[in-house]
C-alpha cells in the first residue's frame, strides 16, 4: 500500500533535513491508513548527529502518546541522510525496531534537490515504498475507515466481552426452575 504524502509535507521533511544539515534530522509520521496527516519533528539524540540518528526513549513515548490522544497511528519515523542518499544504510536496517512502521528516508548528496524516499524494513528485509503525492494533504481511503487506536480497540473488545457475558446471565436467570425428578427406590 503506498505511502500518502502531501507535496507540501514532502517540502516539510526536505526543509527539516536541510535546517539541520550537516546533522541528520530526524522525527516521527503519524496519521490515518497511510496517509500522513502530523509530521513531528524531534530532537536527534545520538552521540554522533552527523553520522546517525536517535530518538531520545522518553521523548518518542511522549510523542507515541500524543499520537494516540489525537486518535492517530504511528505510520513511521523520518530522518535524512546529509551527505547521501535516500536509499537505507546497513545501520538503518539494523536499526529498524518497528516492523510495522514505515521508514522515510531524506536524501540531502544533491541539497539543491534533495530525495525521498519510503521504505518497509522487516527482519532485515528492505522493500521500497511507493510515495504518493499531490498539492491537497493526504486522505484515507474510504474503505480504510476511522482507524481504531489501541486503546479504543481494547475498550471495544472488553465491552462486547461482557455484553456477551451480561446476556447469558440474564438468558440464564429468566430459565424456569429444574423440575424436580422423583427418586426411584428398589
Amino acid at each position: 500500500m503506498p505511502l500518502r504524502l502531501s507535496t507540501a509535507q514532502i517540502l516539510e521533511l526536505q526543509r527539516h533535513a536541510l535546517k539541520v544539515w550537516p546533522d541528520e534530522a530526524c522525527g516521527v509520521l503519524a496519521g490515518r491508513g497511510q496517509a500522513v496527516t502530523s509530521i513531528i519533528p524531534l530532537p536527534n539524540a545520538a552521540a554522533d548527529p552527523k553520522r546517525s540518528y536517535r530518538i531520545d526513549d522518553r521523548v518518542l513515548v511522549e510523542t507515541l502518546r500524543d499520537i494516540e490522544l489525537k486518535s492517530q497511528s504511528l505510520i513511521g519515523f523520518y530522518h535524512s541522510h546529509p551527505n547521501g542518499s535516500h536509499i537505507p544504510s546497513p545501520t538503518d536496517v539494523r536499526q529498524a525496531y518497528y516492523p510495522d512502521a514505515l521508514y522515510v528516508i531524506v536524501g540531502l548528496r544533491n541539497r539543491e534537490s534533495p530525495e525521498v524516499g519510503a521504505w518497509s524494513i522487516r527482519s532485515g528485509e528492505v522493500k521500497p515504498v511507493e510515495i504518493q503525492t499531490g498539492s491537497l494533504p493526504a486522505q484515507p481511503d474510504e474503505d480504510e475507515g476511522d482507524d481504531l487506536t489501541p486503546a479504543q480497540a481494547r475498550a471495544v473488545i472488553l465491552a462486547i466481552v461482557l455484553s456477551v457475558m451480561l446476556v447469558l446471565v440474564i438468558a440464564l436467570s429468566l430459565l424456569p426452575p429444574a423440575p424436580v425428578i422423583p427418586s426411584v427406590t428398589r
